[in-house]
């Protein structure tokens, strides 16, 4: 599995919505991100703020299998008044340290 991280931004105010809505995610969403190969998928929010991890065989080929997924467009579609913009730089990280946990050694 590889890893990948990209950034978000939440509409200013509507911080507690998106909270609300991800403590409520639709099964359908979870089962289309299992299904296209998203594996220890976490979204971690500062203020406005998004930063996603996820682990797949191949992340820009899982990404792009996802927004194919009629589900997922349902569900961005809802989203998308909580959304900001996209940062221009959202999926330009790189790796440049990792610690692997002893107990998966």
């Amino acid at each position: 599995m590889q890893p990948a991280v990209f950034r978000m931004r939440i509409q200013p105010g509507m911080e507690d919505v998106y909270r609300q809505r991800h403590e409520a995610v639709w099964p359908e969403v979870e089962a289309a991100l299992r299904r296209v190969g998203f594996s220890r998928y976490s979204i971690f929010a500062a203020g406005t703020e998004l930063v996603a991890y996820f682990e797949a065989v191949d992340p820009p080929a899982t990404l792009a299998r996802l927004a194919e997924e009629p589900v997922m467009q349902r569900w961005w579609a809802w989203m998308a008044p909580v959304m900001g913009d996209e940062p221009a730089d959202a999926h330009d990280y790189v790796r440049v340290y990792h610690l692997d946990d002893p107990r998966e050694e």
